[in-house]
């Protein structure tokens, strides 16, 4: 297997070559104090790079390449870009290179230095055909560094959760509550109709809800109205006539305009988390509070949060259907505990760490992250196969750095930027 560019650069980033006595071409006693920052920009590999050659320091750019004709076939002899690079590192050392200016550079060849062992475990990460690349090695990672490198993914989780909650606070011009309001309404469709909800909750503000708050059927036409399932449709049952006569009104009160109901998605669901259910527990939800937000960043004890979800005064019609003029069956109309924590998973814990990173207030990142730690570990095809491979998730947080794991590294094949790779290609025995 041809050695890859991006190897080399994990090996020095990481420095994973024999140290003592190194040497450029030209005879220099060479240190590393400071490899640099990983570029992934146009311009030289790693960035504000600190080494020590013959006794004199100097900080700059330093070039990774496979081999040293690199340098000149990729044109750097012609970038002034490239004048600022302290040290040129190649695999194999087949030619000098000189900066665009005419001056030598000094070249470190790694070659005789990379451990034999490196390449083959680097192969076998890329070529196996497994569930994820290491699946046959994750189990001899030291519980420490996988530790480590889970509560580094939280973080990573975290990061990227909230570049999807700042974009719909920008939308709502900075609106806290109106941002909360729609990202818990996604979060109540479960996946499955996260789109549908979130359509939803964008066609019917908070501001018009809470002027009918006082009013359950109110609140429950105007939601259901909103979603398109009062629509065209001779209703035999009387909870969804007067759902109907009431919507009618409130449309032409507050000019509103429905959603398709096509957007709804109820095959390959169960019947617990079909759309009509959610909607009803929704409309639950903003009649025990039009303030989400507030209630949320106000309650600090998971357990009073979990209960803000729980016994939601839902209307009765849903304790015996699944959807409008439906055969009755037997059935609840509550948010079971599992559905509850994934609404305190998905929605609430990132809305927290969120406010708690736009604001610099400490307090809320760190309330974010122990409601995960007191959390259950989800329980998902995914995690099972986590699982069966020797890594087990305990709480929210191990999980939900799990998932971050599969799709942002294992299914993409980011061995080096992983710690789990790092690990295993470092340490072969």
């Amino acid at each position: 297997m041809t050695l890859s560019e991006d190897l080399l650069h994990f090996v020095w980033k990481y420095r994973l070559f024999a140290m003592q006595n190194l040497r450029t071409q030209s005879g220099k006693l060479v240190r590393i104090i400071y490899p640099g920052t990983h570029n992934h920009d146009a311009g030289p590999d790693f960035l504000a790079g600190r080494v020590v050659i013959d006794e004199v320091a100097w900080s700059g750019n330093v070039e990774i390449h496979i081999r040293a004709s690199d340098w000149e076939r990729h044109r750097h002899h012609a970038d002034k870009a490239y004048n600022s690079v302290i040290l040129h590192v190649v695999y194999e050392y087949d030619k000098p290179a000189y900066r665009e200016d005419g001056t030598p550079l000094e070249t470190l060849e790694l070659r005789p230095r990379i451990p034999a062992t490196i390449l083959p475990r680097y192969r076998e990460l890329m070529s196996g055909m497994w569930w994820i690349p290491c699946e046959k090695l994750i189990h001899s990672v030291p519980p420490f560094h996988l530790s480590q490198w889970l509560s580094r993914l939280l973080m990573e989780r975290f990061e990227y959760k909230i570049s999807a909650i700042y974009g719909v606070l920008d939308q709502q011009r900075g609106s806290w509550e109106d941002t909360c309001y729609i990202w818990m309404a996604r979060s109540f469709g479960f996946k499955v109709n996260a789109d549908a909800f979130e359509q939803l909750a964008r066609s019917l503000p908070p501001s018009v809800i809470a002027k009918h708050k006082h009013r359950p059927l109110s609140v429950e036409a105007l939601f259901f109205g909103q979603a398109g399932m009062l629509e065209d449709t001779l209703f035999a049952d009387g909870y969804p006539q007067d759902l109907q006569r009431e919507y009618a009104h409130l449309r032409r009160l507050h000019s509103l305009q429905p959603m398709g109901a096509a957007s709804w998605r109820f095959m390959r669901t169960r019947p617990g988390n079909f759309p009509t259910v959610r909607i009803a527990q929704f409309a639950a939800l903003c009649l025990r509070s039009t303030q989400l937000f507030a209630a949320i960043t106000d309650t600090k004890e998971i357990g009073s949060l979990k209960a803000f979800f729980d016994d939601l005064p839902v209307n009765p019609y849903w304790l015996e259907h699944y959807r409008f003029d439906t055969p009755p069956a037997s059935g609840g109309n509550q948010l079971g505990a599992r559905s509850i924590d994934a609404l305190l998973i998905n929605a609430v814990a990132g809305i927290i760490f969120a406010y708690g990173k736009y604001m610099g207030k400490e307090m809320y990142i760190y309330r974010a992250i122990a409601l995960l730690e007191d959390l259950k570990a989800e329980d998902n095809a995914v995690l099972k196969r986590f699982s069966a491979l020797g890594v087990r998730a305990a709480q929210a947080a191990e999980s939900q750095a799990l998932l971050q794991m599969k799709t942002f590294y294992c299914d993409k094949r980011k061995c080096l930027d992983c710690g789990v790779g790092l690990q295993l290609i470092k340490h072969n025995e």
